[in-house]
C-alpha cells in the first residue's frame, strides 16, 4: 500500500472514531442530565428475560422490562432502564433486572421534559455508559496517531532500504 491508500484506509477509521465518540458524548450528557429529569410514578407491566443469538450460534440475554407512565394526561411506555445497560452471554444479570422489575412494580419514571416518551428507571451514568465514547476515543485517536506518524516512519524505513543497497 502507498501513503495516499494507508491514509484514505485510515481516514474511515478516524471518521468512524469520531462518529461514535460523538455519539457517546451525547449519551453521556443525556445520561448526566436525566438526574434531574422531572419524575412521575409508573407501573411494569412486563418483565421477561429477552434472548437474542448472534450470527456464530451465541446467545445474549438481556432484561426486557416495559414499563408505562402517564405525563399531561397521555399514557406513554418505555423499556429503557438505564443508559448503558447491557446484555450479555450470562443470563444472571438480565435475570438480576427481571428480580429487580417484576410485573406490577410501582417505579419512579424519569423522563426528558422536551420530549416526554424518553424515559429511564435508573437517571445518571453508570459503567457501561462509557462504552461508546471510549470505543469512539479509541478508533479516533489510534488511526489518527497512526495517520500522523504512519508516512515518517515509512518514510524512513524508505530511507534505511535505500541505504542498504
Amino acid at each position: 500500500m502507498n501513503r495516499k491508500q494507508i491514509r484514505l484506509f485510515l481516514s474511515f477509521f478516524i471518521l468512524l472514531g469520531a462518529f461514535f465518540l460523538w455519539i457517546g458524548v451525547k449519551i453521556l450528557h443525556t445520561a448526566n442530565a436525566s438526574k434531574s429529569w422531572p419524575t412521575v410514578t409508573g407501573k411494569v407491566v412486563s418483565s421477561s428475560v429477552g434472548t437474542q443469538r448472534g450470527d456464530k450460534g451465541g446467545i445474549t440475554y438481556h432484561g426486557e422490562v416495559l414499563y408505562e407512565y402517564v405525563v399531561d394526561g397521555k399514557t406513554l411506555s418505555s423499556h429503557e432502564l438505564s443508559f448503558g445497560d447491557y446484555g450479555s452471554n450470562d443470563p444472571s444479570h438480565a435475570r438480576e433486572v427481571v428480580n429487580k422489575y417484576p410485573v406490577g412494580t410501582v417505579v419512579t419514571v424519569h423522563y426528558s421534559p422536551s420530549n416526554p416518551e424518553k424515559a429511564v428507571l435508573e437517571p445518571g451514568i453508570i459503567g457501561h455508559t462509557y462504552f461508546v465514547p471510549i470505543f469512539g476515543a479509541i478508533f479516533f485517536t489510534g488511526p489518527l496517531l497512526m495517520f500522523i506518524f504512519a508516512p515518517q516512519s515509512m518514510q524512513r524505513v524508505n530511507n534505511r532500504s535505500d541505504n542498504c543497497e
